[in-house]
């Protein structure tokens, strides 16, 4: 028996060493756009360095409209420092898969990926699930008096006392705007009503939650991760999941001109492993978009939230989306 024991943790050692080998045998400096948020940025920073320790994973953490206009300048330049981006909703990978500026890369870990949640050309790989819901603070109300769906917004109780992220730049308020208006049961008319709240618009969700977590605002459309993560920082707010469920499945794409395609493949391929990037988002909050990962007690699986969700058409909303924030703004922006 303690020859088998010998012998077993001699063939672990002989594994970990290299794995060891294998990991250290990349270097050099990858590149991340992300609309996950600063926090959550430094976060997976950590975790990736700590797998590959001769790699520094830099950052730019900005909604999807500011990393996609940062990108179409870098295009346009022809000086593109991206590796990898990673957006909160799809729409504007495809605009650039129809541009032709992403690489196709078919990760082995894109295997396990829901059809739904890729490309199947391999341009694009949806990483996250994002699922949009209430933040509400818990000084200036009480968990029974927030609604239990979007609808109950417009309760004249909530008048100047809404904020949501910009959608014309937020790439989840958008996919929010989207879902919504292409409903039968909100549709247009909803959002007309919503305009007649006097709803306030912030930069990103970190700054929404902020202002709900002063007191600011009563309560605020963002994303679930977001809201939970101010929430176990001590912030004085709640957060409610809908009825009606809005959720995304957040794409990571790879720019055409990236700096090191190399370490650009090993970190989409991370983000995507089970046993590594995957496995870290429950700790973020964030629901991994490959099932079978352990899941903290009341986190749903990645099929079980998009079963139930609204539809949402991301070629429709790449085409339309202009049009559609015109119309969004017709009555918010006047």
């Amino acid at each position: 028996m303690k020859k088998l024991v010998l012998v077993l943790f001699s063939l672990l050692m002989l594994i970990s060493a290299a794995a060891a080998k294998e990991n250290d045998e990349y270097s050099g400096t990858v590149m991340l756009y992300t609309s996950a948020g600063e926090d959550v940025a430094r976060s997976f920073k950590k975790v990736f360095e700590e797998k590959y320790p001769n790699v520094t994973l830099e950052y730019y953490a900005g909604t999807s409209g500011n990393c996609n206009t940062k990108l179409v300048g870098e295009f346009e330049s022809g000086t593109v420092a991206c590796d990898v981006v990673w957006l909160a909703e799809p729409s504007g990978l495809i605009e650039f898969k129809n541009q032709e500026r992403l690489l196709k890369y078919n990760s082995p870990y894109a295997k396990a990926v829901d059809p739904l949640f890729k490309d199947t050309a391999g341009y694009f790989t949806g990483a996250r699930i994002l699922i949009m819901g209430l933040a509400y603070s818990t000084t200036g109300m009480s968990g029974d008096q927030v609604p239990t769906n979007f609808d109950g917004l417009l309760d004249p109780a909530f008048r100047k006392q809404i904020i949501m992220s910009d959608p014309n730049s937020a790439g989840s308020a958008k996919a929010w705007v989207y879902g919504l208006s292409h409903n039968e049961k909100y549709g247009w008319d909803f959002f007309e009503k919503l305009a007649q709240q006097n709803i306030v618009f912030d930069t990103s969700a970190n700054a929404v939650n902020q202002k709900i977590a002063n007191g600011e605002y009563m309560i605020g459309i963002s994303p679930e991760h977001s809201t939970l993560n101010q929430i176990a920082q001590g912030s004085a707010m709640g957060y409610q999941a809908t009825d009606d469920v809005l959720a995304i499945a957040c794409p990571i794409a790879i720019p055409v001109g990236c700096p090191n395609e190399e370490l650009a493949k090993l970190l989409y391929d991370f983000i995507l492993d089970p046993e590594g990037g995957q496995a870290s988002l429950p700790s973020f909050n964030i629901t991994p978009i490959i099932d079978g990962i352990d899941l903290p007690e009341g986190m749903k699986s990645a099929s079980e939230i998009t079963a139930n969700s609204l539809p949402v058409d991301w070629e429709d909303l790449a085409e339309i989306g202009n049009d559609m924030m015109d119309q969004f703004n017709s009555f918010f922006k006047k």
